[in-house]
């Protein structure tokens, strides 16, 4: 397995968003009860013109405020929200602004590579997606990837995991039913695999028993 801390987040980011093309933006001093693995992203993110979270919001620092203990940092587009506690900065809680919170199984730096990983995946234009992979056919799939040791989320639920490859990421997480009350599919895996160029797709291409979506424009 790979250990999530000995990933180079800056030549990661290189590697799939291109090279830096802004200045890094300091944060202000007033900005420095923020826990310290949060402030190096945003000045590691600021080099980059164009946003490199987009399935979640990641406030700005100034939209961060303590509250009960907690503070939020980034939140999806449908309910699920993701804090530090101010207390203990290191650990990340994952649950719901009006709801019940969990202890994320991963630090705060851990998380924040997670995070950057998982996005850059689905901000490639290349990428092919399945929602039932049978399981004999994750080996081949997986074949030149191995699994980063992430302690793993509850969003979008739990049993998901992150793969790396020679300028591949595959997300891989148990199939969902299709109605209530939305349980795991035995034996079938949603996959999604994004890639730095097209040509690292074409293996799944070939793969003609598995329904693969892709962008309209491949």
């Amino acid at each position: 397995m790979i250990d999530p801390m000995q990933i180079d987040l800056p030549a990661f980011l290189r590697n799939w968003h291109g090279p830096s093309d802004a200045p890094v933006t300091p944060l202000a001093s007033s900005y420095s009860w923020l826990p310290a693995p949060l402030r190096e992203w945003y000045e590691l993110s600021s080099r980059w013109s164009t946003p490199l979270i987009t399935l979640k919001e990641m406030f700005t620092p100034d939209q961060i405020q303590p509250e009960s203990g907690r503070a939020i940092f980034m939140q999806d587009y449908g309910d699920q929200a993701w804090a530090f506690e101010v207390n203990e900065p290191s650990v990340v809680l994952e649950g719901q602004p009006d709801g019940s919170w969990k202890r994320s199984a991963e630090s705060l730096p851990e998380f924040l590579v997670h995070n950057a990983i998982h996005e850059s995946a689905y901000n490639t234009p290349f990428w092919r997606a399945c929602n039932d992979v049978p399981d004999s056919r994750l080996p081949e799939i997986l074949a030149t990837l191995q699994e980063v040791s992430f302690g793993g989320w509850l969003w979008p639920r739990p049993g998901h995991k992150i793969f790396l490859g020679e300028g591949l990421i595959a997300n891989v997480g148990p199939a969902m039913e299709d109605r209530a009350p939305w349980g795991n599919v035995p034996g079938y895996w949603e996959v999604q695999i994004g890639a730095i160029d097209a040509i690292r797709l074409d293996y799944l291409d070939g793969m003609h028993d598995i329904r693969w979506m892709r962008p309209i424009s491949a």
